[in-house]
């Protein structure tokens, strides 16, 4: 095991390098001038000529490259052209938000998807099944930006149950310590702060959770089917063992092997694909902050932002290898 993590190690820092090589490249191709946009359609040339300078964005593109990768191998992302803060300083910060909102997706997507995909797995062809599968693919289908308008006109407009943006209300009074709001304000024993923490992340939990469990529920569903037409499940109903062993025991272990590695992977999305989500519920998070990094021209911000989105990523398929290799031992095997 611990010669797979150092080879898989290795492998990530070419696509490191590739990534960063690439939003480089990318974010010299968005539109517009990060001076004129920072100083504004009144500035003359001689002021955005003089902004350049200073941003070193006169120079070739070849030594901004290598001067970034030489701050990355320092553990410095540069400054934002726009606040002049640390960019590694403002995605730490934002960070937390972000993980708190994939990690309530992700645990709400399992406690729905898996039990769903089981019943429809198991009431195969039944109208259960036909209903979950017409929920499944609404979900798989419909937009997150457009969920996300209908779920805020409704439960915050309408009816006036939720909230509709941020992350806490002006009178959240909880200190930060472990970066999640609702943590921090049980902590605090501050009921009040935990149930405002906890009504702002109903709407955009909900959101994210919605693709994620229904494709969750799809792929548990064919993989259960699959499994339950293996052997050894003929043969513990041989054996007479109960239903509820067969299918639970037996059935789901193996099924839930191409499900760990969907979830795996969506979850790495939901952390590097929430731009949307974040930015419709005004959610303080590295997506939303990127997108407004995207919008002002903020080299040096989406460059860091995708560099820790690409670590991420990496670092999440890492550990679906690891999961996959503890619940079966053929894989363990291969990962030694």
């Amino acid at each position: 095991m611990a010669r797979f993590l150092a080879n898989r190690l290795v492998a990530f820092l070419p696509v490191l390098l590739l990534v960063l090589l690439v939003v480089f490249a990318v974010s010299r191709l968005i539109p517009g001038d990060p001076a004129v946009t920072l100083l504004g359609p009144g500035a003359t040339q001689g002021q955005i000529d003089a902004l350049r300078a200073q941003l070193h964005l006169d120079e070739p593109a070849w030594r901004q490259f290598f001067s970034y990768l030489g701050g990355v191998l320092r553990g410095d992302l540069g400054s934002s052209l726009k606040t002049g803060a640390p960019v590694l300083t403002e995605i730490a910060g934002r960070l937390p938000a972000t993980i708190e909102l994939a990690v309530l997706a992700a645990i709400l997507s399992v406690a729905v998807g898996v039990p769903v995909g089981v019943l429809s797995a198991v009431r195969a062809n039944t109208a259960v099944d036909h209903a979950v599968r017409l929920v499944s693919l609404t979900g798989v289908s419909t937009p997150a930006f457009l969920l996300a308008l209908v779920l805020q006109i409704v439960f915050g407009i309408v009816l006036g149950w939720l909230p509709i943006s941020g992350r806490t209300s002006p009178y959240y009074f909880a200190d930060a310590v472990t970066g999640s709001a609702v943590l921090d304000a049980l902590l605090a024993r501050d009921w009040e702060s935990a149930w405002d923490a906890a009504s702002h992340l109903i709407l955009p939990v909900l959101v994210l959770a919605a693709f994620l469990a229904a494709t969750l529920s799809r792929f548990v569903r064919d993989s259960m089917l699959e499994a339950m037409r293996e052997d050894y499940v003929r043969t513990a109903r041989a054996k007479g063992l109960p239903e509820r062993s067969v299918i639970f025991t037996h059935a789901l272990r193996n099924a839930l092997l191409p499900a760990v590695t969907v979830l795996g992977l969506k979850f790495a999305e939901l952390l590097g694909g929430a731009i949307l989500t974040e930015t419709v519920f005004a959610w303080p998070g590295v997506g939303r902050y990127m997108f407004d990094a995207i919008r002002n021209r903020d080299y040096p911000v989406v460059q860091g932002a995708t560099l820790v989105f690409a670590l991420l990523f990496m670092l999440v398929t890492l550990l679906v290898d690891v999961v996959q290799g503890w619940l079966d031992p053929r894989i363990r095997g291969r990962l030694g």
